[in-house]
């Protein structure tokens, strides 16, 4: 060890480099929920791609004791509020061990990293890392670019029970009414979504899902029965989503874990995935088909990022929406399985119509945005991320056909299995299943703010655009007679050709799938065939007329 004047280096700005990759983590620490700090000792498999002899990684209100970089003993301390240095009289390269004894916090004031609260009178521990987050737990490389196996052993009262993202596979008694909890190694997993939970908890064990997976929910003591629900929600939902992505769950087993305050309604912690109480539980006389079908949606969101988020990780934090945005869609989509069309489509359309209007304002922010300061991940998961992400995956199925990005996410999420991928990787695997390549138009929505906007006429079998805003834009026609057809509208290209004459009525955001606002003339509003249009494209229509201030003041019906 050395004083803070003498071991002056100077921490990274945000985000750790690529010159050492983590391999493998080796987790143990001693647990007591009834006091405010625990022991904890972090064994990390790393290789060293650049000659040196520091090495950093993430760290925030730990107290780092002894460290070592293979046999080689390492001066360490914390610099910059987020980050832990390990520095050795030589440098070090390829395949090495580091090896940190620290001591960690556990705040009953708190809601971030491993904190701790009292329910009935008995103390808890629960972990929220997301996003950058875990590094309170445990010295780590605090990034989704890291994605690597983690095996975890906790030592805990005999009285308690602990919970992390892997199967328990030994519990073994120790002196002084202690027991070491040792869990199997998990799949490559980023440090944020790692998680476990200590305590006297109860657990309802719910029946199998899908391919077999076990369904638990985690819950205070006494509370075991109000988990019935969300167990059978597993049920309902996991099969569904096994079903479109063609790929088994992938995390063994399934624990869904109920704390009492949480700092968003749900984490998609693999294995473990954490809620707010009020979330996933239902009281005798609360289990209504209401409650029951709240807790399918949210498990829909949250079990849908086992598949986009935790099996494919965004490879950087401004591809959050990989994560969040595919959570929103799909849990939708799956949904969708207990809706009449009608409804479903209404229902995106009214969230569109939510997210278009805060796109509209100051408010707004890009979908992708680079994070470069913990003040700038206070803003990682904002709305436009979760619901123009979503919106815009609607607009690609409305574009390229639903069957072709199905399978595009398909092959997407084979190739990316246990790894990480980017926005660039997601393109691909669309472009090679439907023949259309999506990146301009991507990257157009994803990089920019605000809602674009179309005047469009037909003559002579072909209907111009004239477009504002955000371009290139996927415009999707269909009318009288005409089915739908598509072009990626921008400056240059303005046309789509229909081959036939133009029809008597023509409908310019054909299934109201797409992420733009129409300029109706009065003239064309009133050729429309209002029974031919679908409830949501009436919904559009309304939508797009109020939006525009000198546009045609006629009422569109909403319901058939």
């Amino acid at each position: 060890m050395c004083s803070a004047a003498a071991f002056a280096l100077t921490p990274p700005k945000f985000v750790l480099s690529d010159d050492v990759i983590p391999r493998k983590y080796t987790i143990e620490m001693t647990i007591d929920p009834a006091q405010d700090t625990f022991t904890g000792r972090a064994i990390i498999d790393v290789d060293v791609k650049t000659r040196s002899n520091v090495i950093w990684l993430n760290a925030k209100d730990i107290t780092p004791a002894d460290a070592l970089v293979g046999s080689k003993r390492a001066r360490v301390e914390t610099a910059g509020g987020e980050f832990l240095a390990l520095e050795l009289d030589s440098r070090v390269h390829g395949r090495q061990t580091i090896a940190i004894d620290y001591r960690g916090k556990l705040d009953e004031k708190a809601i971030v990293g491993p904190y701790r609260k009292q329910t009935d009178g008995d103390w808890y521990v629960f972990t929220s890392f997301t996003p950058i987050d875990a590094r309170r737990a445990f010295p780590c490389f605090d990034d989704p670019k890291f994605k690597t196996p983690w095996q975890m052993t906790i030592h805990v009262k005999r009285t308690d029970k602990a919970f992390t993202n892997a199967r328990m596979i030994s519990e073994t008694e120790e002196p002084n009414g202690m027991k070491a909890v040792r869990f199997a190694e998990t799949k490559p997993l980023p440090a944020e979504v790692v998680a476990f939970a200590v305590g006297p908890f109860d657990v309802y064990e719910g029946a199998p899902a899908g391919h077999g997976t076990p369904i638990r929910v985690i819950t205070a003591k006494g509370h075991a029965e109000e988990g019935k629900l969300a167990a059978q929600a597993s049920v309902d939902v996991l099969p569904r989503l096994e079903a479109y992505t063609g790929i088994p769950y992938p995390f063994g087993k399934l624990d869904h874990l109920a704390v009492p305050e949480f700092p968003f309604g749900a984490t998609e912690n693999p294995g473990l995935i954490v809620y707010r109480n009020r979330s996933l539980l239902a009281a005798p006389g609360q289990d209504t088909p209401e409650k029951a079908r709240s807790i399918r949606r949210l498990q829909a969101h949250e079990v849908g990022h086992q598949w986009f988020g935790d099996l494919v990780t965004q490879a950087s934090w401004d591809d959050v929406w990989l994560s969040e945005g595919f959570a929103t869609w799909i849990a939708a989509k799956m949904m969708d399985e207990e809706e009449p069309p009608e409804r479903r489509h209404v229902a995106a359309v009214t969230a569109r119509e939510r997210i278009m209007q805060t796109d509209d304002s100051p408010r707004t922010r890009p979908v992708r945005l680079e994070m470069h300061s913990r003040k700038d991940t206070e803003n990682v998961y904002n709305q436009i991320v979760y619901q123009k992400g979503a919106a815009i995956l609607l607009m690609l199925e409305g574009w390229l056909g639903e069957d072709h990005v199905e399978s595009g996410l398909r092959a997407y999420l084979k190739k990316h299995s246990f790894r990480n991928a980017s926005t660039a990787d997601l393109e691909a695997s669309l472009a090679a299943a439907s023949g259309v390549d999506p990146a301009p138009v991507m990257d157009a929505f994803l990089n920019h703010t605000g809602v674009p906007t179309i005047r469009a006429d037909c003559s002579e079998g072909v209907v111009h655009v004239e477009a504002k805003g955000v371009t290139p834009i996927p415009v999707c026609v269909r009318g009288e007679g005409v089915a739908q057809t598509c072009a990626a509208v921008d400056s240059t290209h303005r046309e789509i050709i229909l081959h036939h004459a133009c029809p008597a009525w023509i409908y310019f955001n054909s299934g109201a799938t797409g992420y733009y606002r129409t300029e109706w003339t009065e003239s064309q509003v009133k050729a429309l065939d209002m029974q031919q249009l679908s409830a949501a494209e009436r919904l559009m229509l309304d939508d797009d007329v109020r939006a525009e201030k000198n546009g045609p003041k006629i009422e569109i019906p909403r319901e058939k």
